[in-house]
């Protein structure tokens, strides 16, 4: 894989975002600085198109219409709490690994590809089946610039778009082999940009978009989202709202504003957006961001409509992981201080109800991983020099279904675990990727059967 000195730098920065300014004399969003950290967010596996046609959606921001929920008020969603059900017949044990990832050099990230499949960035980027153990797709990475240590895919009606950060010096839009689309006439300027590679289920690269050159601050990945049918992007701008850009005809259109202030009238107090993606059929965008609420900044998570209708905006905690499905979103938060146990909450938009799962320990907040289809998630808790503790939920009965230790010893030599859990085939695969000099990765097939 390449690599590039400054990628160190990137993927050990922090996203910082210290809530709204009340001040009506500030057009921005005071102290949300982004350093870098790319969330990694999950997308729906199943294929549902609702078509390319953008001729029902506005031409600018449409509020008035909007049913907006203030946070915390008598109006806003129901919230449910489950305590997760330990199943007492489902005791620990050492989880039976199978290796057959370990042909990969240079292995750095997984991703879900739909069916028992996965996408594995190594040297290069593979399309790998479960099932058969094997390698059915493969291709270059599309930039030699590219930093690729902060990759996200999604799955999409056609294929697959990755995206990636990339260190631009004035490239010329058009190559030999690809054509990279930029809003700016044809050069990219120099600096970070976010670029969307689109392809087809082989692999086979069709188009790059320069996400960047759409504008707003989308220098970072989470902050971007493509639609399921791949015809949108979603961009999200911390002190200005939500817009989609249309990626054949790069048509912005305008779907929420905000403006750093308490504009309670219009946004429900919804002053900052710092996540999105395309939900439920690509007919609604789930967010996190920022609201004010009594002259304060909090945080708080929600979902529009794509015409800019429908708005909800609920008060949260500090979530630090989306996992985004079709008709649900799991938030989970990194650091839950004030609590003795882990929470997980469940958002249902179409329902405005949020239920909150409780877990047996504190911990197991700060991993949360969304299965390919969302019907469940997999937490990990470290258990130092012995391994992992994989516990495997239901998420809508918050059933504990499996827990499983995951052996490996000297495990501060390695990064915080990633999971894919494939729900068909009851089985995870766990990427442990190594710190400083240790180039050896740890990768596993883990039955839940």
């Amino acid at each position: 894989m390449k690599k590039i000195s400054l990628m160190i730098i990137i993927s050990c920065s922090l996203l910082l975002c210290t809530g709204c300014s009340a001040n009506e004399n500030v057009d921005h969003v005071a102290g949300l600085e982004e350093l870098g950290k790319d969330i990694e967010l999950e997308s729906d596996s199943r294929p549902e198109s609702m078509g390319s046609d953008n001729s029902d959606y506005p031409a600018s921001n449409t509020l008035e219409n909007a049913v907006v929920v203030q946070p915390n008020s008598t109006e806003q969603g129901d919230i449910g709490l489950s305590r997760a059900q330990e199943n007492d017949s489902k005791p620990l044990d050492s989880a039976s690994v199978q290796s057959g990832l370990n042909q990969f050099r240079g292995m750095d990230e997984i991703q879900y590809a739909g069916e028992d499949r996965i996408l594995v960035f190594a040297d290069k980027i593979c399309l790998y089946e479960l099932t058969g153990q094997k390698v059915i797709a493969e291709t270059e990475y599309p930039d030699s610039k590219g930093l690729y240590g902060n990759l996200r895919a999604w799955i999409t009606d056609s294929g697959y778009v990755i995206a990636y950060k990339t260190l631009s010096e004035g490239q010329e839009s058009e190559t030999s082999t690809t054509k990279i689309i930029g809003a700016g006439g044809g050069e990219i300027t120099g600096g970070f940009q976010i670029m969307y590679a689109y392809y087809d289920a082989n692999l086979r690269i069709d188009k790059i978009i320069d996400v960047t050159a759409l504008g707003g601050e989308s220098a970072f990945i989470h902050k971007t989202a493509p639609s399921r049918d791949g015809n949108r992007i979603v961009v999200c701008d911390s002190g200005k709202g939500i817009s989609i850009y249309d990626v054949n005809t790069l048509t912005k259109i305008e779907v929420l504003s905000v403006n750093g202030k308490d504009n309670a009238g219009l946004t429900g107090g919804l002053c900052s957006v710092s996540q999105v993606a395309f939900a439920e059929n690509d007919s609604r965008i789930v967010f996190l961001g920022d609201y004010i609420e009594n002259g304060e900044g909090n945080k708080c998570y929600g979902s529009v409509k794509t015409d800019g209708s429908d708005l909800s905006v609920h008060k949260g905690n500090t979530f630090d992981i989306m996992n985004v499905f079709s008709e649900h979103t799991i938030f989970s938060e990194e650091l839950p201080d004030d609590r003795v146990s882990g929470q997980v909450w469940v958002y249902y938009p179409s329902e405005d109800r949020t239920q909150i799962i409780q877990m047996s320990e504190k911990r197991e907040s700060n991993l949360v991983y969304g299965s390919d289809k969302g019907n469940y998630f997999v937490t990990a808790v470290e258990n130092e020099n012995i391994g992992w503790v994989l516990r495997l939920y239901d998420t809508r009965t918050a059933e504990l279904v499996s827990t499983k230790l995951y052996e490996l010893e000297n495990t501060e030599a390695y990064r915080d675990p990633h999971i894919c859990y494939l729900e068909e085939q009851q089985t995870a695969v766990l990427l442990q990727r190594p710190y400083g000099d240790n180039e050896q990765f740890k990768a596993g097939i883990v039955s839940f059967k």
